[in-house]
């Protein structure tokens, strides 16, 4: 059955109340910007755990290099670039930063050698590839920390995924390996 209201000019109180032909549209205009920020979150951290998985296998391969000892004739600025062309087009090389060191004899506290960070996020100091690590001798322990800034994006519901100063999210991949005799 149809109900008939009069023009709003002439409404009562209870023809408004009563009416109920915008409640779908009020609804749909309370909801959608808490599901449209839902969708989006969604999306900003399946793209970061996409790229952090190509970020991590392009480390992987550039442990490889080291470990099978292909660097011994490269150059470090040689070694950056095949660290490099082990990532895909996402990444900007000239942003990647990587540090290669052999790992002192003996018990070690590994966050000692690991990059330090300031509290916005820039880096102190800076990472050190010595042509020495890149040919190791045997037996030798070796760290390779692969670093980038990856741009994020805060979304309407304040989520944000940036633990650098720039809205950037620092995607860190670190390799321990040993250089095994041969």
């Amino acid at each position: 059955m149809l109900r008939r209201f009069p023009p709003p000019g002439n409404r009562t109180r209870r023809g408004i109340l009563e009416d109920v032909s915008a409640t779908t549209a009020i609804e749909f205009a309370i909801l959608a910007p808490l599901l449209i920020g839902v969708a989006l979150a969604t999306l900003q951290a399946a793209s970061i755990f996409l790229v952090e998985a190509f970020f991590e296998s392009a480390a992987e391969e550039a442990a490889r290099i080291v470990l099978t000892n292909q660097t011994s004739s490269l150059t470090v600025a040689q070694f950056d670039s095949a660290v490099c062309a082990k990532l895909n087009a996402m990444f900007d090389c000239g942003q990647l930063t990587v540090e290669l060191e052999p790992l002192p004899a003996g018990p070690t506290n590994l966050a000692t050698l690991l990059p330090q960070f300031s509290g916005g996020g820039a880096l102190i100091g800076s990472p050190t590839v010595s042509v020495g690590a890149l040919a190791p001798p045997s037996g030798t322990d070796m760290l390779l920390v692969v670093m980038y800034p990856w741009p994020v994006f805060g979304g309407p519901l304040g989520l944000n995924f940036a633990n650098l100063g720039s809205s950037a999210m620092l995607m860190t991949s670190t390799q321990v390996f040993r250089i095994e005799p041969q």
